[in-house]
């Protein structure tokens, strides 16, 4: 399956800390320490499309950025449940992985999760810089080990 048929899987929807309920095919990644869902999302951030995590509860949304953990307020959710989560490593990026953003130079960005401090943390694959960031407690953290979302629909 070709990316432009990856990317027909699913959409991003407008949202906002403001909005009082999400889209009912929000994609939730998991729940973090305080048990709160957890959602992934995209926004604009540093002239950066980025992957972020969103808690509704919180209302808020994270992102890592220039060694720091940022909030933003406006971003998309990802929407429809065609995906899986799949170990990986380093900044790998797997068949059918699931794109969430560009960096300010183009590139892609990947959508990862990061299981952390008891929490699930939305987080972005480099591919160029083979790691995976994510936002925490006020930092950007990097690790080898995360799952990268992919295609259920992907033909290996």
């Amino acid at each position: 399956m070709t990316q432009n048929k990856i990317a027909d899987l699913y959409r991003w929807v407008d949202s906002s800390t403001t909005d009082e309920k999400f889209p009912s095919t929000a994609f939730q990644i998991g729940t973090d320490s305080q048990g709160h869902a957890v959602y992934m999302g995209r926004a604009y951030f540093n002239n950066t499309l980025s992957p972020v995590h969103v808690v509704p509860q919180r209302k808020i949304a994270y992102l890592p950025n220039d060694g720091k953990e940022h909030t933003v307020e406006k971003f998309q959710l990802l929407c429809l449940n065609h995906f899986k989560w799949v170990p990986s490593t380093a900044g790998k990026i797997l068949p059918g992985a699931v794109q969430g953003g560009r960096n300010p130079y183009g590139l892609p960005l990947y959508v990862a999760k990061v299981s952390y401090q008891e929490s699930s943390i939305v987080g972005v694959i480099h591919p160029l810089a083979e790691y995976c960031s994510f936002p925490y407690q006020g930092k950007q953290v990097t690790t080898q080990n995360h799952q990268a979302l992919v295609s259920h629909f992907y033909d290996e």
